[in-house]
C-alpha cells in the first residue's frame, strides 16, 4: 500500500483540486466516471469531427474519476480487464455526460478534451486520442499522472512496466455534437467510431489527417 502519509497528502490534494478547479459532477449526488469543467484550451490546435480548436477556445475540460479507477484496479489485478470494467462505468456516464454539456454554462463550447492514461477503447463512445507532443509538458503529464496511479495501485509500476503501451498518457478529444448526437438519443447502442476524422496541427498550425 501506498505510504499512508503521502496517501493521506493525496486525498487533501484531491479535495483540493476538485474544488479551487471548479470541477462539477455530471449528475448531483451521483457517481460518474467523468467530472467536467469550462476552461480555455491552452495547447495545440486541433480538429475534430470538422470542430476546429485553438489556444484559447472555450471547451469542456474532462477529469476521471480516481475513486472509481481505484476500485476498478483494486478489484482486479489484470490492467485490461480494470479497463473493460471502467468501460463499462464509462458506458453507464456518457449519456448524462450528454445531457451536463447541453447545459447554458456550456453553450459556447464546441469540444470537450481531456489528459489521461486510460483510454483504451474510448473511440467507441465518440472520442478520439491524439498523441502528447513531445517536450518539457508531455514529462511532467506523464510524471504525474505515473505519481497518481502509484497512490491508486501499489503495483503501479509494475502494471506500467507490463502494459506500457497501454498507460500511455493521451489527449482524448470530441466535438460536443458527436456526444450529444450518440447519447441524448435513448436506447442508442454503443459502436465502434472511425478515427481517421481527426486532426492535430504542427508547429505551422497546418492540420494533417490522423489515422488509426
Amino acid at each position: 500500500m501506498p505510504n499512508p502519509a503521502l496517501r493521506a497528502v493525496f486525498d487533501m490534494w484531491e479535495s483540493f483540486f476538485h474544488h479551487a478547479f471548479r470541477l462539477e459532477d455530471l449528475e448531483p449526488g451521483v457517481e460518474h466516471l467523468f467530472y467536467i469543467a469550462k476552461r480555455r484550451y491552452m495547447g495545440r490546435p486541433f480538429e475534430v469531427d470538422g470542430v476546429k480548436v485553438r489556444s484559447g477556445d472555450r471547451v469542456v475540460e474532462l477529469h476521471v474519476n480516481n475513486d472509481m479507477v481505484e476500485r476498478a484496479l483494486r478489484e482486479d489485478s489484470n490492467v485490461v480487464r480494470a479497463m473493460v470494467q471502467l468501460l463499462r462505468q464509462a458506458r453507464t456516464s456518457m449519456p448524462a455526460l450528454a445531457r451536463a454539456i447541453q447545459s447554458p454554462r456550456y453553450a459556447e463550447t464546441q469540444a470537450l478534451y481531456g489528459i489521461t492514461m486510460i483510454h483504451r477503447g474510448i473511440e467507441r463512445f465518440g472520442f478520439h486520442t491524439l498523441p502528447l507532443p513531445d517536450g518539457i509538458s508531455k514529462s511532467l503529464t506523464t510524471w504525474h499522472l505515473t505519481n497518481v496511479l502509484r497512490m491508486l495501485n501499489p503495483d503501479a509500476d509494475h502494471l506500467i512496466q507490463t502494459h506500457h503501451d497501454v498507460l500511455q498518457p493521451k489527449l482524448v478529444v470530441a466535438s460536443k455534437a458527436r456526444i450529444i448526437e450518440l447519447f441524448s438519443t435513448p436506447g442508442h447502442q454503443v459502436k465502434d467510431t472511425d478515427s481517421s476524422s481527426v486532426r492535430v496541427a504542427h508547429s505551422d498550425d497546418s492540420p494533417i489527417t490522423l489515422q488509426s
